[in-house]
């Protein structure tokens, strides 16, 4: 797409870009694209694969068509398919709360249309099937529809696991699992997998899903492990300060650390006044009252129970 298309696409509204998708063509070949083998680099238009036989029709000098050959996938070195613009379209919708139903329903239509043509060239460098899988995967996540979110991420970890792909659907599949109550496998996806350092949204999300299905679970410790990072590392990506601090509250707490659940609950009334967090601190202060008056005798700083019980702690 030229820049100036580009531009245009990202202020387009949804109704418009419904139907940018919807016009794009289900072609019978890809390309031609410059593919690159061991012998050779050559233009040519992609047919089908079969088995471990990709049939292609080369470009020819003359722009003449060529007979298909059929070239050996294991010779295959990479593929250069551009990024379609489609994707573009799909994560447009994604940045938006709640995209209108038909603009997500032609996105899926158009991923599907894409994931049909090229899913049988997956394992071949270059192919963007697996991105197209997580994109729609990502779509479904969106609208909280977790199963067949599940479904999407778990064909990439289990068909593509040597692709680039793989580690970024196995933490998509265990946030997705936080979600949706399955915090056994979340745990299964999410624990020692590396933390993506280049997406500290996708990183932020991780840890607070592997947090709360440890807490879920009743592992506190591990749960604080997760939560904590959020709060010393990445406090102002997304909201993950006083999100992470809130939900650190229910874990000191199971774990009798008084004074550490003290010092958070004035971090969140310093900080974060009169939000969600600070509705958490309150549930907190009345539930721990006790405990919390006797942890502030040893705590600097602003009393956090002396307020709700009326006397001094």
């Amino acid at each position: 797409m030229t820049p100036r298309f580009t531009s245009r696409l990202r202020a387009a509204p949804p109704a418009v870009l419904a139907l940018l998708i919807l016009a794009l063509p289900a072609a019978a070949q890809l390309g031609p694209y410059r593919v690159v083998t061991k012998q050779a680099v050559f233009e040519a238009s992609l047919y089908k694969r079969d088995k471990d036989i990709l049939w292609v029709e080369r470009k020819s000098s003359s722009g003449a068509r060529s007979p298909q050959v059929g070239i050996a996938v294991g010779d295959i070195q990479f593929i250069h398919m551009p990024r379609p613009g489609l994707f573009e379209q799909v994560e447009r919708l994604l940045e938006l709360p709640k995209p209108p139903a038909k603009p997500v329903q032609a996105a899926h239509s158009a991923l599907d249309k894409f994931i049909l043509q090229t899913r049988s060239m997956r394992d071949i460098p270059g192919i963007h099937a697996n991105e197209a899988i997580l994109l729609k995967g990502r779509l479904y996540a969106h609208g909280t529809l977790w199963r067949e979110a599940i479904r999407q991420f778990e064909n990439v970890v289990t068909y593509a696991a040597e692709t680039e792909w793989a580690g970024t659907a196995r933490l998509l599949a265990g946030i997705a699992y936080a979600k949706s109550g399955g915090h056994l496998f979340a745990v299964e996806y999410l624990a020692d997998q590396p933390l993506p350092e280049d997406d500290e949204a996708l990183l932020s999300d991780m840890l607070y899903a592997l947090g709360s299905s440890y807490a879920a679970l009743g592992n506190y410790d591990n749960a604080l492990l997760a939560y904590l990072p959020l709060v010393v590392f990445y406090p102002y990506i997304q909201d993950n300060e006083p999100r992470a601090l809130a939900a650190t509250l229910e874990c000191y707490a199971e774990l009798r650390e008084w004074e550490p659940l003290y010092r958070a609950i004035q971090d969140i009334k310093r900080l974060y006044p009169n939000t969600p967090a600070d509705e958490a601190a309150n549930e907190a202060i009345a539930k721990y009252e006790k405990d919390l008056r006797e942890a502030g005798k040893f705590v600097d700083g602003t009393a956090v129970v002396a307020p709700t019980a009326g006397a001094a702690p």
